[in-house]
């Protein structure tokens, strides 16, 4: 049986509530056999929970909107991928279907586009930083691009483009050496390209090319 707690008001023994339909499951009858000063009541709570929806969706659409505004300053300021995104507006708080939902309009707007991304990465880290395909592989797919467009966008270095940037760096590198003998700046120029991520033949042809102009 279901427990009823009285207001002060209402008299237990007198009140219909007390054998209402609704307790014992059965249908409720006309409002008309309900006291007033229930039915005011009833409109009164109704009417705070509507209230307190509305507030709520109204704080939820205005949270969302201040993060889809902190995240375009964001991207002003710096690249992301789209996981990178997502993982942001987790750490934010944001409803897995409000951050979906969002990265969709930024894509449709082309705000977010992984494909662009990963071209530019390639070109800034092969040309500006000098890192190898490899290197530049592993580093784009921890941003959570996919192996596709990183792919892709690799394609735009081909073995000759790699041997030349991996040459520049060497040349650059043992004008440091000039007090070293032979053995060991071969030996730190090897280390130096290996750490970008360059192949075996890349770092032997680069280094040879490079020792070569110190004579």
């Amino acid at each position: 049986m279901t427990n009823v707690t009285f207001l002060p008001w209402v008299d237990p023994e007198s009140s219909p509530i007390a054998a209402s339909p609704e307790i014992s499951g059965e249908a409720v009858g006309d409002a008309a056999d309900v006291p007033a000063g229930v039915q005011r009541l009833s409109r009164v709570m109704f009417t705070e929970v509507e209230e307190d929806a509305a507030e709520e969706e109204s704080v939820a659409a205005f949270d969302l909107d201040a993060l889809e505004q902190t995240l375009l300053r964001k991207l002003h300021t710096h690249d992301m991928s789209v996981h990178e995104v997502m993982t942001w507006l987790r750490s934010k708080d944001a409803a897995e279907g409000d951050a979906a939902e969002l990265v969709a309009k930024f894509e449709r707007l082309n705000y977010l586009n992984d494909e662009r991304l990963a071209k530019e990465l390639v070109s800034r880290l092969s040309e500006r930083k000098g890192k190898s395909k490899s290197v530049i592989s592993r580093e784009l797919r921890q941003r959570g691009i996919s192996s596709f467009a990183v792919d892709a966008a690799l394609e735009a270095i081909d073995d000759d483009d790699e041997l030349a940037k991996a040459t520049e760096l060497a040349l650059q590198r043992v004008r440091q050496f000039s007090k070293l003998d032979q053995a060991t700046a071969e030996r730190r120029l090897v280390g130096f390209l290996s750490r970008r991520g360059y192949s075996g033949q890349t770092v032997r042809e680069a280094c040879r090319e490079a020792l070569a102009s110190r004579n």
